[in-house]
């Protein structure tokens, strides 16, 4: 089925009835792991700001450059320039320890080819599930609550063939693992989420950028709106406000967005190719709004006009200038 050119409907589910999750990520049958994510989060962000004030408010002699904290690539191809991005944050071993179930979280919500740029390139997913595993990891998964058919979108997208030579576990949303979530959030409070991104042991975000006609774009934090059960449309009235406590109150534990060709118009679906430009370019980091902040910038955004990073700055969860973003950048 071909759709018009930003035209879509959410799959969302009504009617139905969810166990609770209790406090955030609780019920990981490794009770500890979610702890040390959030400390791990809250370390990342403390940090974060502490590097953005002035020498003199610190106590400091002449300022030092901050080390980066969110790393730019560009290069051949998507497989080899996440590689590269990977290692010059300091390896796939910072994020993920051996015996670590990990979960990829693409965009697959659509029907739509690589070259469309609806869905996240399986390339850098390639590079990513590859890492993981050389890292230790016991168990990789790919997962999303596409809006089009997921037998359709896992296969066109290319990210299922790619997933079984892999050997990764292909998971599809069920209605019966929906078990709800405390966010914790102002706006948005408890939410049924697919408990199989609860029982992991490391979420990494891999979003694609592009526009979306309502949130403006897609990157990091809108990409978890894939984590949802229920009626997500209903999230649509403050969705700026609802998407950043999404991300606050569910943190990733690395976000890498597949910059290689961004949809510019009619997203979120797209369809047509004029509208697609290629960039080659990988953005990697652990701090979700920092990396979204630098994506909406490469996009040609002012990051303090989309609703979603304007409201996760006021949350506190990092800097939204990408002036001040300590980057680095590097050719594959």
């Amino acid at each position: 089925m071909v759709e018009s050119p930003g035209s879509h409907s959410y799959n969302d589910t009504a009617g139905m009835e969810f166990h609770k999750s209790g406090p955030a990520r609780n019920i990981n049958r490794k009770q500890v792991k979610p702890m040390k994510r959030r400390d791990f989060v809250k370390t990342t962000l403390a940090a974060s700001t502490a590097l953005s004030l002035s020498p003199l408010i610190r106590g400091a002699g002449p300022a030092a450059a901050p080390k980066a904290t969110v790393f730019i690539g560009t290069g051949a191809t998507p497989h080899a320039t996440t590689k590269s991005v990977i290692t010059a944050m300091g390896g796939m071993n910072r994020f993920v320890s051996k015996g670590d179930i990990v979960m990829l979280k693409p965009n697959i919500g659509w029907n739509r080819t690589v070259e469309q740029a609806a869905c996240t390139n399986p390339e850098v997913l390639r590079a990513l599930a590859e890492l993981a595993l050389d890292a230790g990891a016991k168990k990789v998964m790919i997962m999303d609550r596409p809006c089009h058919r997921p037998e359709d979108t896992y296969r066109r997208s290319g990210i299922e063939e790619m997933a079984k030579k892999l050997g990764l576990d292909i998971r599809h949303t069920d209605d019966n693992r929906l078990v709800m979530h405390d966010f914790k959030g102002q706006s948005l409070k408890e939410w049924p989420v697919f408990r199989d991104f609860l029982e992991v042991d490391k979420f990494i975000n891999v979003p694609i950028l592009k526009h979306h006609g309502s949130a403006k774009l897609t990157i990091g934090m809108k990409n978890l709106y894939g984590i949802l059960g229920g009626r997500r449309g209903k999230l649509h009235r403050n969705m700026g406000g609802n998407i950043a406590d999404l991300a606050h109150g569910f943190p990733s534990d690395l976000v890498v967005v597949d910059a290689w060709r961004i949809l510019l118009r009619n997203g979120p679906v797209g369809g047509r190719l004029s509208d697609v430009k290629l960039t080659k370019t990988i953005i990697a980091s652990a701090n979700i709004l920092e990396a979204d902040a630098m994506a909406a910038d490469l996009f040609g955004m002012v990051p303090d006009a989309v609703p979603f990073i304007h409201s996760a700055h006021e949350l506190g969860m990092g800097r939204i200038d990408p002036k001040i973003i300590p980057v680095k950048r590097l050719t594959a």
